[in-house]
């Protein structure tokens, strides 16, 4: 049945949505490892483990992970710790109740005494991140929770709990609704409370939430709860470590749905990602903002890795990631960090960043805080020299933009010959960068070297050797983060009506001049003549209002008018920048 204007109806829509979306989501769930709680409307609490509607988190699944994941705890001690991770909040803001909820997860907590063995303030944790079998992976698809004060329910088509907590909310829309992730979008902000409206969500849900999904299967993104816009949305096309021939597919390759839940929703991979791809931060307006690292940081970290592990002399275990310029360079220098300082072998090598931004000092000391590793900043050649020559396993930031030159042409002496050191650099292109890598790689000779790049060159590859990881502009494109462009050249027609009443009035006015100065004057002062004439002027502008009016206002672009200095030969053309007309490639307009 349709509507009279022939558009499916509601209940058409809610039946694709959970044939097309939610059950193949919920079928790849399953053959990833996933167990499934699959409900009706007519659900009962006790189906998804809980006492009420109103309860988010599943209690007996959280204390029963908890004996698991800390044998030694008794039953009096679990409820002290479900106590202090369900009931301690710091306030009602979300996004503070959100970072304080996943401070908890990384850190863990403690309680008095392990009365078996006895000792003192020994550390309880949620989340075992070294055995992936010790926790417990639940997915349940239409998940009830009451809006508290009010007799309204809202329904989640999907929520993922990781020992009971709920860990990734899933709106799903039929791909037939005609914008169906900003309408997702929107439905997640309305769950979470974060409209601007009261009584409308539970925002308890969303405490324990580390990414949320939208999804029409062909169309899939995550963001998190700070991301509220679909210009911050992103896809995950890369089911890594796996290969998409490793996805279930057709003739056709595996849609974004598929890729996405093969990616974030790998048992291993979700660890990963809450562990050490995770972050807040503060971005350009001052407002507090959570982060979740996007494929290409998660691929290129854990290649890199593999390479340092793997490698058998300083130049295997070196390489470059090439990522185009706008994807996060800086947080998968971050991210790098966090991973080998985690690792039981790379938590003890030195880490040295060449770099000139001041904002990942920061961002490094921030993470340091709660990995355990400490921050040195070398602001001069001289305490960069006695900052490699010690063998703590520290992350040393040099600070290229503070050095002078003339000290960068100093020859090193060899300051530490271990094997253990990783120099990253940023923009690893920049000359002044190789003349501090020369240096270095007289000072400590064993070093393994990944250069970070988006405008890599050939002398880049002959430094740090091939490539660990490459993230092009094409992709960029195709994951609508970076806007394509498309040029439009517009010429104007300055043919003169009267050329031989022209050149004679030239003639007579420069009749003292040679052939050679007349030529000069000619070359000069027509162009320019040309370009200032009010005729040529109107001209342009009337075809600017034209083209405008006829090609750009009806279809809700936006363009940039783009003149070419005077000097370059095609001074007639005016250059218009315009969206790709495919909207699933570009969904970001240019700001204006």
């Amino acid at each position: 049945m349709r509507d009279s204007d022939g558009s499916p109806t509601a209940k058409q829509l809610k039946l694709d949505e959970r044939n097309h979306v939610e059950k193949p989501l919920l079928d790849q769930l399953t053959g990833l490892g996933w167990e499934i709680i699959d409900l009706d409307g007519k659900q009962h609490p006790s189906q998804s483990h809980r006492a009420s509607f109103t309860e988010v988190v599943l209690l007996p699944i959280l204390r029963q992970q908890l004996k698991v994941i800390n044998p030694w705890l008794e039953d009096d001690q679990v409820e002290e710790v479900v106590k202090h991770l369900t009931g301690s909040f710091p306030g009602t803001g979300l996004i503070q109740n959100n970072r304080h909820a996943f401070t908890l997860l990384l850190e863990n907590t403690s309680v008095s005494e392990n009365r078996k063995t006895g000792e003192k303030s020994p550390t309880v944790r949620f989340i075992d991140f070294n055995h992936r079998d010790h926790n417990r992976f639940i997915a349940v698809c239409q998940f009830k929770v009451r809006v508290l004060g009010t007799e309204h329910h809202i329904i989640p088509d999907i929520v993922l709990f990781l020992n009971g907590l709920p860990v990734v909310v899933v709106e799903c829309k039929s791909p037939k609704v005609k914008e169906p992730i900003p309408e997702a979008i929107d439905q997640l902000l309305r769950y979470s409370e974060q409209r601007g409206a009261k009584g409308e969500g539970s925002g308890q849900l969303f405490y324990y939430n580390q990414f949320l999904i939208t999804t029409c299967r062909q169309e899939a993104k995550f963001g998190t709860i700070t991301t509220h816009s679909e210009k911050h949305f992103y896809r995950w096309t890369d089911p890594f470590p796996r290969s998409l021939n490793d996805l279930e597919h057709g003739d056709s390759s595996p849609n974004d749905q598929q890729r996405l839940v093969a990616g974030m929703l790998d048992r291993d991979n979700l660890l990963d990602i809450i562990r050490t791809f995770t972050l807040f931060s503060t971005n350009d307006k001052g407002e507090m903002i959570k982060v979740v690292g996007r494929y290409q940081q998660f691929r290129a970290v854990k290649l890199a890795v593999k390479r340092l592990l793997e490698g058998k002399n300083p130049r295997e275990r070196s390489g470059i990631i090439w990522h185009t310029q706008g994807s996060g360079k800086s947080l998968t220098m971050m991210f790098m960090v966090r991973e080998m300082y985690r690792h039981p072998t790379l938590s003890k090598w030195k880490i040295i960043f060449v770099t000139d931004r001041t904002q990942l000092e920061q961002q490094l000391s921030e993470t340091s805080q709660s990995i355990g590793f400490s921050v040195k900043v070398a602001d001069s050649i001289k305490v960069l020299k006695e900052l490699l020559a010690s063998n703590s396993s520290d992350l040393v930031m040099a600070m290229i933009h503070k050095f002078r030159e003339a000290d960068l042409t100093e020859t090193f002496p060899e300051l530490n010959a271990s094997p253990h050191i990783l120099v990253m650099t940023d923009e690893a292109h920049r000359s002044q960068y190789s003349m501090l890598g020369a240096n270095l790689d007289k000072g400590i000779p064993n070093s393994a070297r990944i250069g970070y790049t988006g405008t890599p060159i050939d002398k880049t590859e002959r430094v740090f050797g091939d490539y660990i990881d490459k993230y092009t502009m094409r992709q960029s494109i195709e994951d609508g983060v970076t806007l394509e462009i498309v040029y439009e050249g517009r010429t104007h027609n300055a043919e003169i009506a009267d050329k031989m009443a022209m050149d004679m009035a030239f003639a007579d006015v420069f009749s003292d001049y040679n052939l050679k100065q007349r030529m000069e004057i000619l070359g000069y002062g027509s162009r320019d003549a040309y370009l200032e004439a009010e005729p040529t002027i109107e001209a342009k502008a009337k075809d600017m209002v034209a083209h405008y009016l006829t090609h750009v206002f009806p279809n809700g672009t936006r363009r940039r008018l783009w003149e070419p200095p005077a000097k370059l030969p095609f001074v007639t053309r005016n250059m218009w920048m315009q969206p790709s007309p495919n909207p699933s490639l570009c969904s970001k307009n240019p700001t204006p």
